[in-house]
């Protein structure tokens, strides 16, 4: 096979895959400059496309990795060897992942609309900002100096603030709520994180203690029949 004959087949199967998942969908940038409309479309118009939102969370993980790793040495206090990227990803996707299923247990309770798919593509949409702050900011830290970056520091500050609009916003469409049912929503929501995450623990330290004990019943087994 040709490169060429490659190349098209590649440019075949990936207008396939648009036609076929991604056309008509909404285009998550657009959470950027039209952060409302994105949102109410998404709630109303079931545009939401998941693979995007999929594609939107590794982006978010990916970034916070590069940032961890590629700061700039003046601002970063990362040694290389200590780093875990189990711990970052725990950070960035796992948080996120946690928090779409504490706000789902929550919906029921809480008389919420939205459904998991529903509150997992908007949580993914919002992280488009913090995406690209990810990137700018390890950019910047490379030549910058310590004066210089407070105004990245100071844009960090307004993304985040951003984000938590966005999110605040976006739960309130979804799931029609007013604005103290929100706010009830998402403090519910951070409290269900708390719970699942301690579970989760709780069964990695069981699971952990339980190959010890199968382990221990083993090795005296077979020193007992080896005797």
């Amino acid at each position: 096979m040709t490169m060429q004959k490659l190349w098209s087949n590649l440019y075949i199967f990936l207008k396939a895959f648009y036609a076929r998942f991604l056309e008509g969908k909404k285009n998550p940038f657009l959470m950027i400059n039209h952060p409302v409309e994105t949102m109410e479309d998404l709630k109303y118009k079931k545009n939401g496309s998941t693979i995007y939102a999929t594609l939107l969370l590794i982006a978010f993980s990916v970034s916070a990795i590069i940032q961890e790793v590629a700061t700039g040495f003046i601002f970063s206090t990362l040694r290389i060897k200590d780093f875990n990227i189990l711990i970052v990803l725990c950070t960035s996707g796992l948080l996120v992942l946690l928090f779409v299923v504490g706000n789902w247990s929550l919906c029921t309770l809480l008389n919420g609309e939205g459904r998991m798919v529903d509150i997992y593509i908007m949580i993914c949409y919002n992280l488009t900002p913090l995406i690209g702050y990810n990137i700018i900011s390890t950019i910047f830290s490379r030549f910058l100096v310590e004066d210089e970056y407070t105004f990245v520091t100071i844009a960090g500050v307004c993304v985040q603030i951003w984000f938590i609009i966005l999110m605040f916003y976006g739960l309130m469409v979804i799931h029609n709520y007013t604005f103290w049912g929100t706010f009830l929503n998402a403090i519910a929501s951070l409290v269900a994180m708390a719970v699942i995450f301690f579970l989760m623990f709780l069964f990695v330290v069981l699971m952990q203690q339980l190959y010890v004990f199968i382990l221990t019943i083993y090795t005296e087994c077979r020193m007992r029949l080896l005797s």
